[in-house]
């Protein structure tokens, strides 16, 4: 096989498998609890449930974890130097003494 300069041996990509975490994550989420039961509420659904119930009892790391998932995660600032590397930075001071 010979490979011309510039262009892609394989254009289209390496194939979609499926089978990331993620998706497995969602697969499973979306079995019903009980297989046999057609009104059976998905796995997904029951974990948000029982997620729901921590938080009304109040507990925080449940309150967190909605908050999160509901309204997304609040922005986080760094605060960085760019400039400086962390390192004072040299300020001249000038005086000027007028006699009066």
């Amino acid at each position: 096989m010979t490979f011309v300069k510039g262009q892609s041996g394989n254009p289209n990509g390496r194939p979609p498998t499926g089978k990331t975490w993620g998706d497995v994550l969602k697969r499973i989420g979306e079995e019903p609890i009980k297989p046999n039961d057609p009104n059976a509420m998905e796995k997904k659904e029951a974990v948000a449930r029982k997620l729901w119930q921590e938080a009304a009892k109040g507990e925080a790391w449940a309150v967190n974890a909605l908050m999160d998932r509901m309204d997304g995660k609040p922005r986080q600032v760094a605060e960085v130097d760019h400039t400086t590397n962390g390192k004072d930075l040299v300020t001249e001071i000038t005086c000027k003494i007028v006699k009066a």
